[in-house]
């Protein structure tokens, strides 16, 4: 019972599916025959129309007294397969064509004229000894003459019988070719249909048991290794449907939080960039002012503000170039062995002079044999930014002190960057890390910061794949990374 019921579905899919394609060609064979039958005939005749209008308006460029006026007359009737009758003003006829109509015998006596907007007209013309029909086209030509020219109207509708004729046996010819070729390739096409309709129905009914067996190499052996995939995924997704759903809550309240800091970002962006970009229009206009009133020296040092204040606004963006390439992922890291002692011992000396000027003590206490697998660049930068974070806010001993700490990953190893001073809030411990906060308000713009350095800090750490973070001490802050031992 089961195998006539399957037999029963592919008969009558296959059946649809020949009556359905077979339908829309004999629809589109028969839309063509119907509109070559209705407008095949008129359009043969306006082109015969637009060829006479032409050959008068060539003829009426001829030279009316030049001895080749009939021969050029007669060349065209010839080419054309039209007889061309030419009078002058007063009628007398000046060129009668070389194949006379039968019509009259001289100008036509106008019975049904349409006029052309250039004075010319048409008229369909019969001529009843020999039941023929012409088209007659008349028109006053320059020198005041008057110019008929006659076509067979008759031999037009002939053709155009003769091609509706031709096209319908051929498109009979191929419709029945055509719907052969659909009746024997529709089983091919029906029979994978009837497995993945029987697999998707087992689908609907959550018994993912079932696999399309069809493997052929085309867009439907595609689409069943598809619906086996899509079979396997939801069977697995089932299982995972509530834990994602709770999840979903997360990421929309998450989503909410980035959006807010896109908006802070641009307006701290807005806040950073209005500044100097005022002070630089001020003291351009005071140093214009003394330029104008000769006072170089004046103007000069307005001029080295003016070029602070550009670079600082340089830094700015160069800051936010290299934070937005971190962010976006899109940076290929140079894996090396990096002594980390080293690295520490080399920034401490290339910063001694700005350590002895503010009275600051730098410790490194990493040990010799301590080496980590990472992008040397970038890891010297998060070196670089933290140091340069405690010496904007070491204060009480001046100490900053680079040291390992202990690492809760045994394939990681944990630096520490510790000053004493001031402890950051908790309230700022997680808001630190975002572009242009400054837990600190109180140091200015004037030091070059922009609140930027520990956002790329979090940024190079992620692309590492490594934890990064903060604590308070007794007597001052920790920040510290994490960097693959090598």
């Amino acid at each position: 019972m089961g195998k006539r019921t399957e037999s029963k579905r592919f008969i009558s899919i296959r059946l649809r599916l020949f009556l359905q394609v077979g339908a829309i060609v004999l629809l589109a064979v028969t839309l063509i025959l119907a509109l070559n039958k209705w407008y095949l005939s008129s359009i043969y005749i306006l082109n015969q129309k637009r060829t006479m209008q032409s050959l008068a308006e060539e003829i009426d460029t001829y030279d009316v007294s030049a001895a080749d006026y009939s021969s050029k007359i007669a060349l065209l009737e010839k080419d054309n397969g039209v007889t061309i009758d030419v009078y002058m003003s007063d009628g007398t006829p000046l060129y009668y064509g070389a194949v006379p109509t039968g019509i009259t015998g001289g100008k036509i006596v106008i019975r049904d004229r349409h006029d052309n907007p250039d004075g010319s007209f048409f008229e369909i013309q019969e001529n009843a000894m020999s039941d023929t029909q012409f088209i007659v086209y008349g028109k006053s030509l320059k020198f005041g003459g008057d110019l008929e020219m006659y076509s067979k109207k008759t031999t037009i509708d002939s053709y155009a019988d003769t091609a509706i004729n031709v096209m319908l046996i051929t498109s009979i010819l191929a419709l029945c070719a055509t719907l052969v070729a659909i009746y024997f390739y529709s089983k091919k096409f029906t029979k994978p249909l009837i497995e993945m309709s029987s697999v998707t129905g087992g689908m609907a009914d959550m018994d993912f048991s079932k696999k399309c067996e069809y493997g052929g190499n085309d867009e439907i052996g595609t689409l069943a290794s598809s619906i086996n995939e899509l079979s396997d995924s939801l069977n697995s997704t089932l299982v995972d449907l509530n834990e994602k759903n709770r999840r979903l809550q997360e990421d929309i309240e998450k989503e909410q939080q980035l959006d807010k800091i896109r908006k802070d970002f641009i307006s701290n962006v807005s806040h950073e960039l209005k500044t100097p970009i005022s002070i630089i229009q001020g003291y351009s206009e005071g140093a214009k002012l003394m330029l104008d009133s000769g006072d170089t020296k004046g103007a000069s040092e307005y001029c080295e503000i003016i070029t602070d204040e550009t670079h600082k606004m340089n830094m700015l963006v160069l800051q936010l170039l290299e934070l937005s390439m971190y962010e976006s992922g899109n940076v290929k890291l140079s894996m090396d062995k990096i002594d980390i002692r080293a690295a520490a011992e080399e920034y401490g000396e290339e910063n001694r002079l700005k350590f002895e000027s503010k009275g600051i003590k730098f410790i490194n206490d990493i040990p010799s044999d301590c080496f980590g697998l990472g992008d040397s660049v970038k890891i010297r930068m998060v070196f670089n930014n933290y140091i340069s974070n405690a010496c904007s806010h070491v204060s009480g001993d001046n100490i900053i002190r680079v040291y390992k700490g202990q690492s809760f990953d045994e394939g990681s190893i944990r630096i520490c960057v510790y000053n004493s001073g001031s402890h950051i809030d908790s309230d700022d411990m997680d808001k630190i890390w975002i572009s242009f906060y400054r837990a600190d308000k109180s140091h200015s713009r004037a030091e070059g910061r922009f609140g930027l350095g520990l956002s790329i800090v979090g940024a190079i750490q992620k692309l590492h794949g490594e934890k990064y973070g903060v604590e308070n001490t007794d007597d001052g802050v920790v920040f510290w990374f994490d960097i693959k031992k090598a």
